[in-house]
């Protein structure tokens, strides 16, 4: 997905976002804001929006001297959403269809994206996404797919939505799969790292790899070999997240193996995949769909 003019605000927005999360004073906050104004021009016009977004990010941790702004916020996230576990577990024991279900909850925890939101509302967001369906849905060809697969690759997104991801990652498994779950080699905003992945249990359920940079999304060119080989081997892809799909749709990388699981956040990404601001979507890439 390329830049489009809509792009700029969010880039200021998410910087914004970051220097709120530290206990920086009002002016630095300005002078940063202003050091930052001067590289918008420069960004790639036809890059993606995760790229540019990553470049201004980047620099403004390095100008806080901070490598990591969001760390209390994210360690806050993971807690909130491991006391909603077991809650959450057994009401996908006792549902009809538990990897939808499943699919569901994963999909509520991409509400947590502090770039976008500086606030959000877990449990609501959950009980709405529980009566919801996928308004993309291509999760019956999914699962037609897996009944075949044996290795799938899940691309992580936020901290606290990983929580929820091993409950996705549980009912993965019961397929007879091997799951292998990608998180974020650096810090970039509350994107979900390896202490995210520790903090929340996820490697007690699977084996976890990094993606050997501090991108949003998944730019395969920054991504490491560990990573690149593991999306040639597997046999299915689950893609969380809005800047995932940034990078990878309409890529040869992703293939048509790769699914895009994640709650649109942004009209320009809302109107690309063909649905409404806000809408939870389950759907194939394909390259030349878009």
């Amino acid at each position: 997905m390329k830049v489009v003019l809509e792009c700029i605000p969010c880039y200021m927005k998410q910087g914004i976002n970051a220097l709120a999360q530290t206990e920086c004073a009002e002016e630095k906050a300005r002078q940063i804001i202003y050091q930052i104004l001067p590289m918008i021009p420069e960004l790639d016009p036809e890059g993606s929006p995760a790229v540019n977004s990553t470049i201004i990010l980047h620099k403004i941790n390095e100008l806080l001297e901070i490598d990591d702004p969001f760390k209390e916020a994210k360690k806050k996230s993971n807690e909130l959403a491991l006391s909603l576990l077991p809650q959450l577990r057994e009401r996908i024991r006792q549902s009809e269809d538990p990897f939808y279900t499943a699919c569901q909850i994963s999909v509520a925890g991409n509400i947590i994206d502090l770039g976008i939101f500086s606030d959000y509302d877990l449990e609501g967001t959950l009980q709405e996404s529980l009566v919801k369906r996928f308004v993309r849905d291509d999760s019956l060809e999914f699962r037609k797919r897996l009944l075949s697969a044996h290795e799938v690759l899940i691309l992580g997104d936020n901290s606290g939505e990983i929580a929820f991801d091993k409950l996705l990652v549980e009912e993965l498994q019961k397929s007879g799969v091997q799951v292998t779950f990608v998180v974020k080699d650096q810090p970039i905003l509350n994107d979900a790292t390896l202490e995210d992945a520790t903090q929340v249990g996820m490697g007690e359920v699977t084996k976890v790899i990094t993606n050997g940079n501090g991108y949003l999304g998944t730019v395969a060119q920054e991504c490491s070999k560990e990573l690149i080989e593991a999306m040639e081997r597997a046999d299915l892809i689950i893609s969380k997240g809005q800047a995932n799909f940034e990078t990878l749709e309409s890529t040869p990388e992703a293939g048509d193996k790769t699914y895009f699981l994640f709650r649109t956040k942004c009209e320009i990404v809302a109107k690309k995949v063909g649905v409404d601001l806000g809408c939870m979507v389950f759907v194939r890439n394909q390259i030349c769909r878009y």
